[in-house]
């Protein structure tokens, strides 16, 4: 049974996100999070996932090891909207591409949700279906 949490960290609805994001990608999904600068809570985390880590513990643990960076995705985003391409409007989400996962961050002013996508999942169409939730 998949790991699943409230959002109780973030302005935006985090548990409609959590459940766009699930719509639109279906089994895709290995694992959702919101993050602010401060802090992240993890909404949904797949078994597959899951069967990675001895316990839910040593889960946590590499969670909070690898989302400790996110705040460098908020500062990457004003950069890129207000000192390199100012003219391109606003960052929608940035994606890192990788052998077996892709990495999906959509940020909304200074928090956010990190979203581990299985590297053949329809990131576009997560992007379109979660970003009616985070910005209205």
């Amino acid at each position: 049974m998949p790991l699943t949490g409230a959002s109780t960290l973030v302005s935006f609805d985090g548990d409609a996100a959590t459940a766009a994001v699930r719509e639109a990608a279906g089994d895709g999904v290995a694992s959702v999070s919101a993050f602010t600068t401060d802090d992240f809570e993890i909404l949904y985390v797949s078994d597959d996932v899951l069967a990675l880590y001895r316990d839910e513990a040593h889960l946590r643990e590499h969670y909070d090891e690898v989302l400790s960076h996110l705040n460098m995705d908020i500062l990457e985003k004003e950069v890129y909207e207000g000192t390199l391409l100012p003219n391109a409007g606003r960052v929608r989400a940035s994606v890192t591409y990788m052998d077996d996962l892709t990495l999906l961050r959509v940020v909304v002013e200074e928090e956010g949700l990190y979203i581990a996508l299985q590297p053949d999942a329809p990131v576009r169409t997560v992007v379109d279906a979660v970003e009616p939730v985070l910005f209205g």
